[in-house]
């Protein structure tokens, strides 16, 4: 929990110096004005801490949980990312992938067991390949609903909960859709968020730590 924390209080710093896409929407915030949002800090480590929290309760493989540290401190940066713009960076994506990747590496190693790389690349994969279709339906029927950043996003989630099992990786991803769809509509009929834009990350990253405990 306290890793993840103080991993999380990085983010208004690291938020705040994100480079802006090339083409932007017209009507995005700048990370560094969603970096100087009030309670940025605490909307980033409280999340952090509390999922972090969860997941080292529930999973026993303590070789694992280092991935985890590093996916809900950097996951906290990611979700409040994208609910004040609607975009996943891929300049925090990219690193937390390759980060992700090599903490589970490493505790396969330390595990002495090959399972948990093969079943990483099998659930990143699947999960890839699933997301790149429902982008390209939402792309090409939805008026682009669903943003590429999700795919990534839920690669990099794949390869924490793949070492888990099948099971954990299933109720991760489904638990993802069933909150988006859920909150998503709340929102909208409450007016909180205007109809049609969702911020799916938050709700991806909230069904992976629920995936991570219920799966075991």
């Amino acid at each position: 929990m306290v890793a993840a924390a103080a991993i999380a209080a990085l983010g208004p710093r690291i938020v705040a110096a994100i480079p802006e896409p090339a083409e932007p929407a017209e009507d995005k915030r700048t990370y560094a004005d969603v970096a100087r949002t009030r309670g940025a800090l605490a909307w980033m480590v409280i999340p952090a801490a509390v999922a972090a929290g969860v997941v080292a309760w529930r999973v026993e493989t303590h070789e694992l949980l280092p991935a985890w540290v590093l996916l809900c401190g950097v996951g906290a940066w990611l979700a409040f990312i994208d609910w004040h713009t609607h975009y996943l960076p891929f300049r925090i994506t990219a690193p937390l992938y390759v980060g992700v990747w090599l903490l589970v590496g490493l505790a396969a190693l330390l595990l002495k067991d090959l399972d948990v790389l093969v079943h990483a690349a099998v659930a990143n994969l699947i999960v890839y390949a699933i997301f790149w279709v429902l982008y390209w339906i939402g792309q090409r029927f939805m008026g682009g609903a669903f943003g590429f950043g999700d795919v990534r996003l839920a690669a990099i989630l794949a390869v924490a909960l793949g070492p888990l099992g099948r099971e954990a990786t299933m109720v991760g991803l489904y638990a993802g859709f069933v909150l988006g769809a859920v909150f998503g509509i709340v929102l909208q009929r409450l007016k909180v968020v205007p109809r049609g834009e969702i911020a799916f990350g938050p709700y991806l990253l909230a069904g992976a730590v629920i995936g991570a405990a219920w799966g075991l």
